[in-house]
């Protein structure tokens, strides 16, 4: 007779199932502020968060952490003594993120405010940025806001700055606004992917070399 399989290992699926019902109403209800209809799969976050080489008393922040499955990764990977921000514009996600990773640190509000809400904490510039925004969603004005608040913060640290953008949507003049912008404030970029294990497919974008 095999063992029973603990409850924390028999029931990973309907955790994941509520997530993605949670993730896909609160699409519904605003889905330029979402982007997204499911949670990223573990093989996109894993391709987003990367190799964290990073030092104690560097900083990660994370945009727009959703229900938390890119930060799952993170936080197995996350090395002694870095510190973490995550940083959620949906009140319903930050409830859960808060609940879920109580050891970690989640600001309600918007991206753009980063270098505010660092201050605010004493934290500084952030060596690694992993986001989650729906870039190819944003109103241009919203776009510039954040980009700049990246530039500001990566150049400072010397860091880098990593999102996605799902294959359907890379043509979209939206998604060709926000890499264009980029293109013009950081002198490294390195596209991954596309990652088909996720649903949509998804490429990795990778900058560095803030100007």
């Amino acid at each position: 007779m095999s063992e029973p399989i603990p409850a924390t290992q028999a029931s990973p699926r309907p955790g994941r199932l509520r997530d993605g019902v949670g993730f896909f109403r609160t699409f519904l209800r605003s889905p330029t502020s979402v982007g997204a209809v499911l949670p990223s799969s573990r093989y996109l976050a894993r391709a987003l968060v990367g190799r964290l080489s990073m030092t104690p008393g560097e900083v990660l922040v994370e945009y727009g952490p959703g229900t938390g499955p890119v930060t799952a990764i993170i936080e197995q990977s996350l090395p002694p003594g870095v510190r973490y921000l995550g940083i959620e514009l949906e009140p319903r996600f930050h409830e859960v993120l808060t609940h879920r990773y109580p050891q970690l640190d989640f600001h309600l509000g918007s991206a753009a405010d980063v270098k505010a809400i660092l201050a605010a904490r004493g934290l500084s510039a952030p060596k690694r940025i992993v986001s989650g925004l729906p870039f190819a969603s944003l109103p241009p004005a919203v776009q510039d806001a954040v980009i700049t608040g990246i530039v500001d913060s990566v150049r400072e640290s010397k860091g880098e700055f990593r999102t996605f953008q799902y294959v359907h949507a890379y043509g979209m003049k939206a998604a060709r606004r926000f890499r264009a912008r980029m293109s013009e404030r950081f002198d490294g970029f390195e596209r991954i992917g596309p990652v088909v294990r996720n649903v949509p497919p998804a490429f990795v974008l990778r900058y560095w070399g803030a100007k």
